[in-house]
């Protein structure tokens, strides 16, 4: 039976949108060691599969800026999606299919 100093996942998992709990953070609140990496690591699953959330989504879960998100993931070289509606992939129609 686990106590109160021992934690549901193992120290050296990845922190993922499953197994990290949503993050509040106060408007100007610093964060600074672990607690920030913890939260980067957090926003970074967040925007990334299979979570796929929008950069605003993630402000409005997290309390943060659009610029604080979006520093994040550029300073940890996430590989941006393009602006807009994201096609669902599939197959694509031709104009021969369409009558």
């Amino acid at each position: 039976m686990p106590n109160a100093t021992t934690s549901s996942t193992p120290h050296d998992a990845p922190v993922t949108a499953e197994n990290a709990p949503p993050v509040k953070v106060k408007p100007g609140e610093r964060l600074t060691g672990e607690r920030a990496e913890g939260f980067n690591a957090y926003v970074i699953s967040l925007y990334s599969e299979p979570e796929r959330m929008a950069i605003r989504a993630i402000c409005e879960k997290t309390g943060r800026s659009y610029g604080n998100i979006h520093r994040i993931l550029t300073d940890a070289k996430v590989p941006m999606r393009n602006r807009g509606y994201q096609k669902p992939s599939g197959r694509e129609v031709q104009r021969d299919d369409v009558e």
